[in-house]
């Protein structure tokens, strides 16, 4: 049987290239899958694609960025998309 692994955290961000299409709260990641609340968007930016997710780590690491695919904005300001390969 499959061991479930999930990680959460408070702040991360999406970019399309450097720009930033999206700041998100309380992020949880399951599996391959991360939903979150969303604290700000850009709708033009979000709609994009690449789209890559940015947690940010303690320095002096870099934050760990992987692709998102699937990127869905639900009712209520929720997040959700799936993790493709860190980058």
């Amino acid at each position: 049987m499959p061991m479930k692994i999930s990680i959460t955290g408070s702040v991360a961000n999406v970019r399309w290239g450097y720009h930033l299409a999206a700041t998100l709260r309380d992020w949880s990641v399951s599996f391959d899958v991360i939903t979150a609340r969303v604290e700000a968007m850009d709708a033009f930016r979000i709609s994009q694609s690449p789209l890559t997710l940015e947690i940010p780590n303690v320095a002096p690491e870099p934050p760990t960025r992987r692709r998102l695919e699937g990127v869905q904005i639900m009712d209520g300001g929720r997040f959700g998309a799936r993790l493709g390969p860190k980058e």
